[in-house]
């Protein structure tokens, strides 16, 4: 069965819910101080199943302006609007105000019901609807049917519903797809049942026994009962905020498009106190104008507030500001990305970005997410979740946009955005190129020193990522935990290998047990340690431990002598090692070490075979 909601508004004590009892049977007026006072105060529900079957849940909204916070509660999310205008006071403060409030919601649709039609005469009423088609004038009303109606007679209440219903087969039902949310308008405890809350149902779907999320708490239920319209029902879907767990983040910061109402008598200025309306919830905090110093009556502008406690909402979303006090109606707009950093203003790489979200397609919005993710880019996955949308769906796009060279994609699930990734392959190899000019005698830079200087914020797996697509690219070359630029070799000059020839000298005099560096630093100076270090770069020695080094050949002629050893006898030992190359244990175990670190042997107890 299609259901929507539809939603009354207008100036109190106009018969709102009269009307809705005329047209139900259903009085929404349910606390004692709302039957002594004769006005609503809280919002009232009731339901009403139309001639074509579409059912209808109706949401009564008080008129006093005094109440207008839970006027603006039960706005949200309406499909159809009631304007309610009493014949004998015709359109007055809260008329205008509540149609402000449905125009900045981006209520869809509506019909204006003129009411106590019973209580005057007919050339009244006739200048009560010219009064009324003006001020309706340029809003989405303003071809909507003007149906005059008595709640006491039930004159026009027929042709009311009836023009309801056409309305009603109107409107396009929302899919059920996405996460389930639903702002909550009542909170109330019944024994037996515990907490019970109400409201309309936003996106989504939601079953008994699921796990919701209240946010902004964070603290996570599960749902016991479902009820639409009074009776128990085991789903809901849209048409009837808590919400699907991990779906939606509380904030303090959202980032919008805004407008102010034209008949306002000052500008907006920078950092106004406001009270922000969304969904069921308001909160206080303050709005930072981000492309303009102040915002006129009727312009609009991109900006950012900054609220005091946590609210939940999504992209998209309808809103509208009061000032903080007095309590004035100022605007509204409608959320464009709802767990924004913070920003400065008149950032125009912050600007362009609003606008992509604000009038982008799907691949645009897709490639500023990317973009929006910095340097350490994002993933497939990660994508799909904060759209919400399906995982291939997102997958399929990013492969799009990948063949366009909007994006760089670093594993099948792993991308970047091309502008970030060229901003930063660039720093990565003038960080490379720094090192190299710095350390002439070096080939290899340490793969951790790179990380921490060119990509500090890039998690450890991601930037191996990009190192290997900086190798794919040509641009480094990666060895183990070293990197250097294709291309780079240590080259020693004149003098430097003179020096490198005397201590070549000095190893190969007793090769399997070579002087160690400091006593070659002590009799060739303190530049041989750094000959050596460049040495064991140029893979003319292997650096053994910080203090010892032999000829690369030695290494060579000792993993001769242990292939030898261990294919005869199965196994090698420190005792015989030492006791083949002539050395002492002191050398032994070392240089066994070694053979282990490169993977040549593998240590089994006190023995070794070859890996």
């Amino acid at each position: 069965m299609k259901q929507i909601i539809i939603g009354t508004a207008g100036h109190v004590d106009h018969g709102k819910t009269a009307l809705i009892k005329a047209l139900t049977g259903i009085d929404t007026d349910r606390l004692k101080e709302e039957k002594e006072r004769g006005l609503s105060i809280e919002l009232g529900f009731a339901h009403l199943e139309l001639p074509s079957g579409v059912l209808a849940g109706i949401v009564d909204v008080p008129g006093h302006e005094r109440f207008l916070k839970n006027m603006l509660m039960g706005a949200g999310g309406t499909d159809v609007v009631i304007l309610v205008v009493a014949a004998d006071e015709g359109v007055m403060p809260q008329t205008t105000e509540h149609l402000d409030i449905l125009r900045l919601l981006h209520v869809p649709a509506g019909v204006i019901a003129v009411t106590k039609v019973d209580l005057v005469d007919e050339e009244w009423l006739d200048v009560v609807e010219e009064d009324l088609r003006q001020a309706i004038a340029g809003t989405f009303l303003a071809d909507a049917p003007v149906i005059r109606v008595s709640s006491v007679t039930g004159e026009g209440i027929d042709r009311l519903r009836a023009e309801l219903d056409r309305l009603a087969r109107a409107v396009r039902e929302r899919s059920a797809v996405g996460p389930f949310r639903l702002p909550v308008d009542r909170v109330f405890t019944m024994p037996g049942f515990g907490t019970v809350v109400t409201g309309t149902v936003a996106s989504g779907r939601v079953r008994v026994g699921d796990t919701v999320e209240l946010l902004p708490a964070g603290r996570q239920t599960r749902v016991r009962q479902v009820q639409m319209h009074g009776r128990k029902v085991e789903e809901v879907e849209r048409g009837d905020t808590c919400a699907t767990p991990g779906s939606l983040r509380a904030t303090h910061l959202i980032d919008a498009r805004l407008q102010l109402l034209p008949r306002l008598e000052r500008p907006l200025a920078d950092r106004t106190r406001i009270r922000l309306h969304a969904g069921t919830a308001e909160v206080i905090g303050r709005v930072s104008l981000l492309d303009r110093h102040e915002l006129a009556p009727g312009e609009t502008g991109l900006v950012q507030f900054r609220l005091e406690s946590p609210t939940a909402v999504m992209r998209g979303d309808p809103f509208v500001i009061r000032l903080y006090s007095p309590m004035v109606t100022l605007g509204g707009g409608v959320v464009l990305d709802a767990t924004p950093r913070k920003h400065r203003r008149f950032q125009e790489d912050v600007l362009a970005g609003l606008r992509v979200r604000e009038s982008g397609g799907p691949l645009d919005l897709l490639a500023r997410a990317v973009y929006d993710a910095g340097d350490t880019g994002t993933t497939v996955p990660a994508l799909a979740a904060a759209q919400h949308r399906p995982v291939e769906e997102v997958r399929a796009e990013v492969g799009t946009l990948v063949e366009e060279g909007v994006l760089v994609a670093l594993s099948a699930q792993a991308v970047v955005h091309r502008e970030r990734w060229s901003a930063l392959a660039e720093r990565l190899v003038a960080v490379m190129d720094a090192f190299h000019q710095a350390n002439p005698l070096r080939e290899w830079m340490p793969r951790e020193e790179l990380h921490t200087r060119g990509a500090r914020a890039v998690p450890g797996g991601t930037f191996g990522l990009m190192l290997q697509r900086l190798a794919s690219e040509g641009r480094v070359e990666v060895q183990g935990n070293g990197v250097r630029r294709p291309g780079h070799a240590v080259s020693l000059t004149p003098e430097q290998e003179a020096l490198a020839a005397r201590i070549e000298a000095r190893l190969g005099v007793t090769p399997f047990s070579p002087p160690s560096a400091a006593e070659l630093v002590a009799t060739e100076g303190p530049r041989a340690r750094e000959i050596l270090n460049a040495l064991a770069e140029m893979g003319r020695v292997a650096r053994v431990t910080p203090d010892l080094y032999l000829l690369a050949d030695a290494i060579e002629r000792i993993k001769a002598l242990v292939s030898e050893h261990i294919a005869a006898h199965g196994q090698i030992t420190a005792a015989a090692f030492r006791d083949l190359t002539g050395s002492s244990r002191k050398y032994a175990v070392p240089i066994l070490e070694y053979l282990d670190s490169i993977r040549f042997t593998r240590r089994i107890g006190d023995e070794r075979i070859l890996w």
